[in-house]
């Protein structure tokens, strides 16, 4: 980038697995994000983010409640495409931590989980030509279906997903009425990670790799991982106030049955790169998920298996 003097480099939150990032604070002081794939399928992924980045008009972007990165430069390494970003000052805050703030911003002008409903609720507003003239993908609810029974199998086939489980997605996938929602551009890979905080305010929106015309239930998801589940909840109502057609009922079942599931995805990523570490760590949250699970009565509890009796000495 001509122009450009760096002076200092910080971590940047991503997928490591997928990834090199690091932010770059140059002379002026002014700072931006640098992303390298590792695979080609993350290579993908960042064509795709370029494609909807660039669909961004100025007007569209004026309008949001947020910023969202702008794409200044790009150079190719090793066959692959590592692309520069702008970047505004401001770091992702743990989940847990977003909860915390809530309470400090509650109903006033930056009431942390009043915004997150509010970014999520704008996404899904946007017209789906934006992803169509983006050539990204537009999915029915019934395809969605059919791609997760499809993870599904092959969930399966690892052989290393407690039964439970396997019978608690498989009846929500095969439960029809569940998938009766109406499609909506979405985020795509929203989690913490990409909300850029800065003095207890949402400023930049990151993560745009994963956008299409899909269930809104999965830019929920991530909401399962925290602890306080009244901030959960408190989001879901000011999504639904905010959104011009009511959600459909099953929004939230969805959005859990993702989360749930996005372990099995761990797993199944982990097999498929061979890396044991992966596999080890989808299998202990996998098998701690299920114990949750029962312990809350959610699945029946594990049966009591019978010791045998004991054997005469004599026998």
């Amino acid at each position: 980038m001509p122009g450009l003097y760096p002076v200092a480099a910080l971590p940047s939150a991503d997928d490591t697995v997928d990834f090199d990032s690091a932010i770059i604070i140059d002379s002026a002081d002014k700072r931006w994000r640098v992303r390298a794939p590792k695979n080609p399928e993350a290579s993908v992924r960042l064509e795709a983010e370029h494609m909807i980045l660039q669909s961004f008009s100025p007007g569209l972007r004026a309008r949001l409640p947020f910023l969202v990165p702008t794409i200044v430069g790009s150079v190719p390494q090793g066959g692959l495409q590592t692309f520069i970003y702008s970047h505004n000052p401001g770091a992702p805050v743990d989940i847990d931590e977003l909860a915390d703030i809530s309470y400090g911003t509650r109903g006033g002008k930056t009431d942390i989980a009043e915004a997150i409903a509010g970014a999520i609720a704008t996404v899904h507003v946007f017209p789906e030509t934006i992803v169509e003239e983006a050539d990204l993908p537009v999915y029915t609810g019934e395809q969605i279906r059919e791609r997760r029974l499809a993870e599904l199998d092959r969930a399966v086939a690892t052989g290393k997903v407690p039964s439970g489980l396997l019978e608690r997605w498989e009846k929500q996938l095969n439960d029809v009425s569940l998938w009766q929602f109406r499609p909506r551009v979405i985020h795509g890979d929203l989690n913490e990670d990409n909300l850029v905080i800065d003095k207890k305010t949402i400023v930049e929106v990151t993560g745009w790799s994963e956008v299409c015309v899909g269930d809104p239930a999965q830019d929920f998801s991530w909401l399962f991982a925290c602890s306080d589940t009244d901030f959960r909840d408190r989001i879901f109502d000011l999504y639904r106030n905010q959104m011009p057609q009511q959600p459909d009922e099953h929004l939230e079942s969805r959005a859990n049955l993702y989360a749930e599931f996005g372990l099995a995805q761990w797993l199944i990523r982990g097999v498929e790169l061979e890396d044991r570490v992966m596999v080890s760590e989808a299998v202990s949250m996998l098998s701690s998920l299920e114990a949750e699970l029962r312990e809350v009565g959610v699945l029946e509890p594990q049966p009591v298996q019978q010791l045998p009796e004991k054997i005469s000495d004599d026998f």
